[in-house]
């Protein structure tokens, strides 16, 4: 099954992604060169992965990651293992869990290309896809320190940030820290935020992953939030052992 991304959200994250490394490139530069993990090669060359359970164990052992779909989902009603076709305006962010709140269906993303802000989402397909996306870490700082850099480069953006922070534990999952950043556009006209961006950034070596997702301002929050966290939690890297025991 094609799960494409919205025409909107695919603006949206060019946008976003054009701010995720641009004044802090500098810093991580320095030191001499390193052999490439098995996941960054993985990068380079993506493979697919296997299911079990039918369908609700999306294993990847190229970048050692296993994907558990949650049994209580509010918004999302399928996540599958997305078509790694690297995606970005530098075509560098590689696509590897995508969640729909649609169940089923074969959309085409040629269903998106006449969408337009204010048409029946119905009409036009989902509007609310959570991508995992992952990365060469190179281009990019995940630590307290950067959060400033970050928070005043999405300003400068266009971005309205409501809360960017640095988490040593993200939702007290052990190990895993990274940056959460929440921002908003804002309708031109209104003044008011008229689509709400939610992304998590998390290293693991010389990668890193990058769960993201946008929609209408108020859609649907509570619940996407709640869907958020159990599809965080969900995604094990191997080398952490089994989610289940």
């Amino acid at each position: 099954m094609t799960m494409p991304t919205p025409k909107f959200t695919s603006i949206l994250l060019s946008a976003l992604m054009a701010t995720a490394g641009l004044s802090l490139t500098a810093c991580e530069k320095g030191g001499g060169s390193k052999k490439k993990s098995e996941r960054l090669r993985w990068v380079n060359k993506p493979t697919t992965g296997t299911t079990e359970d039918d369908g609700k164990i999306i294993k990847i052992p190229g970048i050692a990651i296993d994907f558990y779909t949650p049994d209580v989902l509010y918004v999302y009603k399928d996540c599958v293992e997305a078509a790694h076709s690297p995606e970005g305006p530098d075509a560098k962010w590689v696509p590897v869990i995508r969640c729909s709140s649609s169940a089923g269906g074969d959309e085409d993303e040629s269903d998106y290309d006449d969408w337009e802000e204010g048409d029946d989402e119905d009409d036009y397909g989902d509007d609310r896809v959570l991508t995992i996306y992952v990365t060469d870490k190179s281009d990019m700082i995940i630590n307290e320190r950067a959060t400033a850099s970050y928070k005043l480069q999405y300003e400068q953006a266009g971005f309205e940030v409501e809360s960017l922070n640095y988490f040593d534990e993200y939702l007290a999952k052990p190990g895993r820290r990274g940056i959460e950043v929440v921002a908003h556009t804002v309708d031109s006209d209104s003044g008011y935020p008229d689509r709400e961006i939610r992304r998590f950034m998390f290293p693991k070596g010389d990668v890193v992953f990058i769960a993201h997702v946008d929609y209408p301002f108020g859609q649907d929050r509570s619940g996407i939030n709640s869907d958020w966290e159990r599809i965080l939690w969900n995604f094990q890297f191997a080398e952490d052992g089994a989610l289940f025991e």
